[in-house]
């Protein structure tokens, strides 16, 4: 099963700036829903079009293998 890795994604990016991500931080800077990102945040296992995965992945400037993982079932 594939896993969006969008909360460790902004605990890193936190991490790095030196200040909280906040999901409408990283709404304003994508143009991603901010119930969009919240429901990936919570459901890290729900379905995503590959537009808002490239979203994550310029906002957080990474690679895809970076943002989504693959779990055994």
């Amino acid at each position: 099963m594939i896993k969006i890795n969008l909360q460790q994604m902004m605990l890193d990016h936190a991490a790095k700036k030196g200040a909280v991500v906040t999901i409408d931080e990283i709404s304003k800077q994508t143009g991603l829903g901010r119930n969009t990102l919240s429901r990936i945040k919570n459901d890290p296992y729900r379905s995503t079009s590959t537009d808002i995965i490239n979203k994550l992945c310029l906002y957080f400037n990474c690679s895809i293998q970076e943002i989504l993982i693959l779990e055994e079932d």
